[in-house]
């Protein structure tokens, strides 16, 4: 008789997509997630700042630095990512419109 494959969770070749949020603080998965908050707002613009964002402040998350510098420097990810999105759609209505 043939054995099935497992298809649980834990099943060998597939990888949990939650693993870089897992063992987080509250704090710092809200600090992680709020740059994607762009994508609703910006479309495919938004969701490629939004995502770097995301992904710059998950690295900053899981680095050894001392907590109040740590949330100041996701803070600080967080509002170049909405500030890059408003220069970067500035720039291209002036261009389209201008």
């Amino acid at each position: 008789m043939q054995q099935l494959p497992d298809l649980g969770k834990h099943a060998a070749g597939k990888p949990d997509p939650w693993a870089k949020f897992r063992g987080l603080i509250w704090w710092q998965l809200v600090l992680s997630i709020a740059p994607i908050l762009l994508l609703p707002i910006g479309g495919a613009i938004g969701g490629a700042i939004g995502a770097a964002g995301l992904f710059a402040n998950l690295s900053l998350a899981r680095k050894q630095i001392k907590t109040p510098l740590k949330a100041l420097a996701m803070l600080g990810v967080a509002l170049a990512a909405y500030l890059s999105y408003l220069l970067i759609t500035a720039l291209l209505y002036n261009l389209l419109n201008g």
